[in-house]
C-alpha cells in the first residue's frame, strides 16, 4: 500500500516507450484502491509530515536552486559536488537499494543526471543547521502532477545534505543521502479519478480492494466507533464502484482478528454487492505463529468461501524473517480453508516495493509439485519491481516462471497513498522484469477467475 519508487525512473521509462508500443496496456488491474475524505486523514495521520519550507541562508538557498536546475545535467551537478563526495540511498524500510553507496563527484554526478528521476523536480527545505564550517539541510524533492483531479502535489523522496566550505571558501555538498520514496501524500480519491487513471493506462477493469480494515488496526490511532467507521468506509466504497459497475469491482476490507469480520463479510456480500473480501495481515497485526490468530484467520476464510467470495490478502507481517513459515503456515492451515474460491496473494507476497522470495519459493515448490491446495492459488505483482537491483529482478523473473505466468495478475496498488498510477507501475514492471515479450503478453491479457 506505499508504495512510489523513484530509483532508475529514467531508464524505466526508456525501457517502457519501446516495449509498451508492441504490447498495450493489462486488461485489469487487479489491486486497486480508492480513498475516501474520511479515509485519508486517518491514513495521514502519523506519517504524513506537514512540510513547513524554511528560510535558507542567500548561499544554501542558491546551492539548493542550482541542485534542482541542473537535475539531468552531470556537468552541472559536478560544480556542486566536493571530489569524494558519498550518496547513499536508501529505500523503504530502510532496504538499501541496487548502487546504494557512491562515491566520487565523477560517479555520483553521472549517477543522479542519467539513472535517478525522470523529470524535473523542486526541492523544499524543512530543517537547517550549521556547525562552523558544515551545514546540513533536511529537504524534500517534489514534483507536480497534471492530475490535479487526483493528486496535485508528490514528494518523490526525502533528503538530507552536507554542505562544507571548501579551503579556496566555496560551499560544496559533500554528501547526500536520499531516501524513496517520499513521504505520502494522501488524498481522497473516488471511482471518477479511478476510471480517469485506467482510461491512461488503457486498462478495462480495476478491482477496487476497501481500505476498510484500517480502522480496525493496532498500529492506527484508536477510535472508539471504529467498527462503525469501517462499515461505513465499505458503504462508500460500495457506492462508488456502483457508479462504474462495467469498470470496477470492489473488495469488502476487514480485520480479521476483531468480532466485526464476520458480520462484515454477510453483510458486505448480502447487502452491499460487494464481490470479495481483502485482508491486510501486517496492517491488522496478524501473527501466524499464534495458534488464535491462526484460529480466527481460518474461520474468515472459511466465511468466504461458503458466501463464494474471493480473497486478496497481504499475506506478509510485521515479521520481515517470517516469510518462509507464514507462507508454510498459510498453505498447510489456512488456504485449505477457502478451496473454492480464488485467493490471490498481494505484492508476491511481499509488502512492497519488491517481494518476498522465501515466502514464494513455497507456493512455487507445491503448484510446481501440483498440490491440490494451489488449484485456485493466484498472485499479483503490484509494486514488486519496484526499487529492485538487477539481481533481484533476476530472481523475480525466475519465480514467475517457477509459478507460470498464467497464475500471475497485473495491480499497481497505484492510487493508495498517491504513489505510481496503474501506467506508471505497468511501465515499471514491463520495463524492468527481465521476462520475454510472451510472458508479459501472458501477464497483460490475465484476467482472474472471479471477474470472468
Amino acid at each position: 500500500m506505499r508504495l512510489l519508487p523513484i530509483l532508475i525512473a529514467l531508464a524505466i521509462m526508456l525501457a517502457a516507450a519501446t516495449s509498451t508500443a508492441q504490447l498495450n496496456g493489462p486488461k485489469v488491474d487487479h489491486h486497486e484502491h480508492l480513498l475516501s475524505p474520511d479515509l485519508a486523514p486517518i491514513m495521514a495521520r502519523g506519517e504524513d509530515f506537514d512540510f513547513q519550507p524554511v528560510v535558507l541562508p542567500p548561499d544554501m538557498a542558491d546551492l539548493l536552486r542550482r541542485r534542482a536546475a541542473a537535475w539531468n545535467d552531470s556537468a552541472g551537478l559536478a560544480k556542486l559536488y566536493s571530489e569524494q563526495v558519498v550518496l547513499a540511498q536508501y529505500a523503504d524500510q530502510t532496504l538499501l537499494l541496487q548502487d546504494a553507496i557512491i562515491t566520487g563527484r565523477k560517479a555520483v554526478s553521472e549517477y543522479l543526471a542519467k539513472r535517478v528521476f525522470a523529470r524535473p523536480y523542486a526541492i523544499t527545505p524543512f530543517a537547517y543547521s550549521e556547525n562552523g564550517a558544515v551545514r546540513h539541510i533536511a529537504a524534500v524533492f517534489a514534483r507536480t502532477q497534471p492530475r490535479g483531479d487526483v493528486r496535485d502535489y508528490r514528494h518523490v523522496a526525502g533528503a538530507l545534505f552536507t554542505v562544507a566550505k571548501q579551503s579556496n571558501g566555496q560551499w560544496l555538498i559533500t554528501s547526500e543521502a536520499i531516501k524513496f520514496p517520499g513521504p505520502p501524500t494522501y488524498k481522497p480519491v473516488d471511482a471518477d479519478a479511478l476510471v480517469k487513471l485506467l482510461d491512461e493506462a488503457g486498462i478495462e477493469r480495476a478491482v477496487v480492494l476497501s481500505g476498510a480494515y484500517i480502522y480496525e488496526s493496532p498500529f492506527h490511532p484508536k477510535l472508539g466507533d471504529a467498527a462503525a467507521r469501517l462499515r461505513a468506509e465499505n458503504d462508500w466504497t460500495a457506492r462508488e464502484v456502483a457508479r462504474h459497475p462495467a469498470r470496477l469491482i470492489g473488495f469488502c476490507g476487514i480485520n480479521p482478528l476483531t468480532d466485526t469480520a464476520l458480520p462484515e463479510i454477510e453483510r458486505c456480500a448480502t447487502a452491499l454487492g460487494l464481490k470479495g473480501v481483502k485482508m491486510h495481515f501486517n496492517n491488522s497485526g496478524v501473527d501466524l505463529s499464534n495458534p488464535t490468530h491462526v484460529a480466527r484467520v481460518q474461520q474468515v476464510f472459511a466465511a468466504a468461501n461458503r458466501l463464494k467470495l474471493p480473497i486478496v490478502v497481504h499475506l506478509a507481517t510485521g515479521n520481515l524473517a517470517a516469510g518462509r513459515s507464514n507462507a508454510e503456515v498459510f498453505l498447510q492451515s489456512i488456504l485449505p480453508q477457502a478451496p473454492d474460491v480464488v485467493v490471490q496473494i498481494a505484492h508476491l507476497a511481499g509488502s512492497g516495493p519488491g517481494w518476498n522470495d522465501e515466502a514464494l519459493d513455497v507456493f512455487a515448490k507445491a503448484i510446481q509439485a501440483r498440490d491440490p491446495r494451489t488449484r485456485n492459488l493466484y498472485f499479483d505483482v503490484a509494486t514488486v519491481a519496484d526499487l529492485q537491483g538487477s539481481d533481484r529482478l533476476e530472481l523475480l523473473a525466475k519465480q514467475i516462471r517457477q509459478i507460470g505466468p498464467e497464475r500471475i495478475l497485473f495491480g499497481s496498488d497505484g492510487v493508495f497513498g498517491g504513489r505510481k498510477t496503474p501506467n506508471e507501475e505497468w511501465g515499471t514492471f514491463r520495463g524492468m522484469v527481465p521476462l520475454t515479450d510472451a510472458e508479459f503478453a501472458v501477464i497483460r491479457d490475465n484476467v482472474a477467475p472471479y471477474l470472468r
